[in-house]
């Protein structure tokens, strides 16, 4: 047995509310119930490309619903298997090589898609149809810059072709396209204008322009409305807004937020849906003010703008374009806000009111943003989507209001790390109010939005959670409120010893440290994809999103794994003149200490290096820097270095990087497991997006689960 498999297992047997351990009875990593939405637990890593997907489908109350329909779905391929299910709810789909979309559908129910993998057992819920209405809201959209940059060897992204550009939009939103039509109305923030124009806005820095092609391509993928309140729908002037407009009209895709008054941006837009009416309203509090051109639509303004055409850009200096002040998008003011909201509250069954405000890539809203969102509340929105940081952050009841902080980027081409990881909120809504809503991860890839399984998708459920109201419950696979469900939370408490051992989790969080606070460490993995499995839904295998590196036959796929599951392979003849590196796409954010995780296997004598950098900013010279030799290896060996974080640093990235021989045959390295831990201060409060802990001396701890009563709570010391 090698140093990675000698670990103690922690068992903490789920009990009920306050009460303490009650024996050691907890299924260990391996084993599940009929009522576990995975067979594997976070973390564990096993071959499972083929093995069957064997499943449950169940209504509300958890009673199983028979005779409901499963679709296989592959992006690209449409549906690929199909099954029904037992008198027992369940189902089983074989012969599948990678992640794929489950479709469950039944008369009488909502259907439900969901993010599967090969040799799990989801367990998927079905709310009742029955005078229910589903929307669904994405983040920030956008098809230009970058998209028409030159692909990169070790960082690929996707291009848009000028030669076929609409099905290059399609392709765009192709992995996501099952995921999308689920709704009955499909929402997202439209961040760019749709246009040909060569006219940009004279003073920005940044200008987001994209193609009238990507409305079709929207509508085929099932989105229904836009949100145009935002400070980039007038990047290419009116010309753009008005070209938009059209795009958008002719695809059949709804919008509000923007028009040439202010009346006009305001003017609510309405669907009718399963016998009820919802209403849309748009508005943002990013207005331009510190331009002389803002873009504002203002109906007291009397004031209009002429701008010079420009050579470069391909309109001659001679040309003008002259609009009025009043032309522009809603701005976001809290006397603005009641009004609208409440003429649609008292026109609409249900109100839906999208802000688009708050500092850029803060999980957080700002005060402006909770004042407005309150407003909103007050003023009788049953759903408050915000937007604009780039980032995700949390959901929360707010007196029967649902609001959502920051739904981060759907597509875009943003290259910080943290507006990689995204998800689809959606939200069941009756007339009499909110039944249901819940999240599906996603993942930016190469800008390019995707479902994901395994880790990548219990990594953002832990995010979101940790920064959401505890109306919304936590397990492995899901992070979803249910108006009636009433499963309390279990509680565990525990006595651990350890000279700063580091125990990863399995399942449940670490509520609170009951006693010994100074002597505990909570601790975070900042690295979502650093299994190097297959973990998202397209038409790759083993591609490694979210990380650089050389890419070719040899160098990733399961055969380089340690399980057999997924990995990464360095390799340099005598003949190379350059070192191979492994490192993240883009520089990680953290505020603390680290700690360095993962398996590596270096069998020559061969130089293979990791290299840490810190830096203050996004962008700039590495503040500091360590390097580190690593060992050679009789096979895989584990791999643990602490790391300390300089105190100006905001950002840090990983490289491993192998040097080529002196002489002789080609030589290897290969990785798997890789994670960057960041450490809390000793704290007396948990998290559940903490998933490690580290106990110096003697602690008592409280884990909590808010999954099915016979969920065990574990926790496994890293030996």
């Amino acid at each position: 047995m090698d140093q990675w498999s000698r670990r103690e297992l922690v068992r903490i047997a789920t009990v009920g509310a306050g009460a303490g351990i009650a024996g050691c009875n907890a299924l260990s990593p391996s084993e599940s119930t009929e009522d576990d939405p995975q067979t594997e637990q976070a973390g564990q890593k096993s071959a499972r490309r083929f093995e069957p997907i064997s499943g449950r489908v169940v209504d509300i109350d958890g009673e199983e619903i028979t005779g409901a329909t499963l679709n296989a779905i592959v992006p690209g391929r449409g549906s690929v298997a199909e099954t029904t299910t037992d008198e027992q709810g369940r189902f089983e789909l074989v012969e599948l090589d990678g992640p794929i979309w489950l479709r469950a559908t039944k008369t009488g129910f909502i259907g439900r898609t969901v993010a599967v993998a090969p040799g799990t057992t989801p367990r998927i819920r079905l709310s009742p149809r029955e005078g229910t209405v589903a929307l669904s809201f994405g983040g920030d959209v956008m098809f230009g810059r970058r998209f028409y940059e030159d692909d990169h060897p070790l960082e690929p992204h996707f291009q848009i072709r000028p030669d076929d550009r609409l099905e290059s939009h399609r392709r765009i939103l192709q992995y996501i396209s099952p995921l999308l039509q689920d709704a009955d109305l499909t929402s997202v923030n439209l961040e760019t204008p749709l246009t040909t124009t060569a006219w940009r806005h004279p003073s920005k820095r940044y200008h987001f322009v994209s193609h009238p092609d990507a409305a079709p391509a929207m509508a085929d993928a099932g989105i229904d409305y836009v949100a145009l309140g935002n400070n980039h729908t007038l990047d290419a002037l009116t010309p753009g807004l008005d070209e938009t407009v059209q795009a958008l009209s002719a695809a059949g895709i709804e919008r509000s937020g923007a028009g040439r008054s202010s009346t006009e941006a305001w003017e609510p837009t309405y669907f009718e849906r399963r016998g009820l009416t919802i209403g849309l309203v748009s508005c943002t509090t990013v207005t331009g003010d510190q331009y002389d051109i803002d873009w504002a639509a203002d109906d007291n303004q009397s004031e209009t703008y002429s701008v010079s055409g420009d050579d470069a850009a391909g309109i001659p200096d001679t040309e003008q374009l002259t609009f009025s002040g009043s032309a522009g998008v809603a701005a976001a003011t809290r006397d603005r806000i009641s009004r609208t909201v409440s003429e649609v509250d008292a026109n609409a069954d249900v109100t839906v009111v999208q802000i688009h405000g708050g500092s850029e890539y803060q999980q957080e809203p700002t005060d402006e943003i909770r004042r407005l969102t309150e407003t909103a509340k007050t003023a009788g929105a049953d759903v408050v989507v915000n937007h604009h940081p780039h980032v995700t952050g949390g959901l929360e009841l707010r007196g029967g209001t649902l609001v959502a902080w920051t739904l981060g980027n759907l597509v875009f081409d943003q290259e910080f790390w943290s507006t990689f990881p995204s998800y689809l909120l959606t939200v069941h809504v009756t007339a009499d109010g909110i039944t249901r809503a819940y999240v599906d991860p996603l993942l930016v890839e190469g800008y390019v939005p995707k479902g994901v399984v395994d880790k990548p998708r219990t990594w953002q459920l832990r995010e979101t959670a940790a920064l959401s109201s505890d109306e919304f419950s936590l397990d492995h696979d899901r992070l979803e409120y249910v108006a009636k469900d009433e499963t309390p939370a279990q509680t565990a408490t525990r006595t651990l010893d350890g000279d700063g051992t580091i125990y990863t989790r399995n399942s449940g969080w670490v509520n609170r440290v009951v006693d010994g606070a100074e002597s505990v460490e909570l601790g975070r993995d900042l690295l979502p994809t650093g299994t190097f499995d297959d973990p998202d839904i397209d038409d790759e295998r083993h591609e490694g999103p979210l990380w650089r590196f050389g890419r070719g036959g040899d160098s990733n796929g399961p055969e380089f794994g340690y399980d057999g599951s997924g990995g990464i392979q360095l390799s340099r003849t005598a003949d190379n003149t350059e070192r191979s590196i492994l490192t993240t796409a883009a520089r990680v954010p953290l505020a603390g200490p680290t700690t360095l995780l993962g398996q590596y296997r270096h069998e020559t004598d061969t130089r293979l290096e990791l290299l840490v950098r810190w830096y203050e900013s996004t962008s700039g010279s590495a503040l500091d820097s360590v390097s580190i030799d690593l060992d050679r290896t009789t096979g895989w060996e584990r791999l643990e270095q602490s790391l300390s974080t300089p105190e100006e640093a905001t950002h840090v990235r990983v490289y491993f990087r192998l040097y080529p021989p002196d002489e002789g045959e080609k030589r290897v390295a290969n990785f798997d497991n890789i994670q960057l831990v960041e450490w809390t201060d000793s704290a007396t409060s948990g998290g559940k997006d903490y998933d490690f802990l580290r106990v110096h001396e003697s602690s008592t701890i409280e884990f909590t689960s808010s999954s099915q009563p016979d969920e065990a709570i574990s926790w496994e010391a890293l030996d």
